[in-house]
């Protein structure tokens, strides 16, 4: 968002507001795909897979690599 404001014939100023990931969206990395550690039951049902279909981190794949929440504010003179 911008605004302009006429102080005279010749200057204006203008106010810039910019804001990136405002809601703070994450970028979730790929889920293990290893089942080679699945663990099963003596009767044959699973226990746990290990890490399989697991997401366990995030991917740095924000804008232009930002993954946190971005506020910037700017002022412009011209004359």
């Amino acid at each position: 968002m911008f605004r302009e404001f006429a102080i005279k014939e010749r200057l204006r100023i203008q106010f810039r507001a910019e804001a990136f990931n405002s809601t703070n969206t994450q970028h979730f990395g790929n889920p293990g795909a290893n089942a080679s550690n699945l663990q099963l039951n003596p009767d044959g049902t699973v226990r746990a897979l290990g890490g399989f279909t697991e997401i366990t981190g995030l991917a740095n794949t924000g804008r232009d690599g930002i993954d946190e929440r971005v506020f910037r504010l700017g002022m412009r003179i011209s004359f």
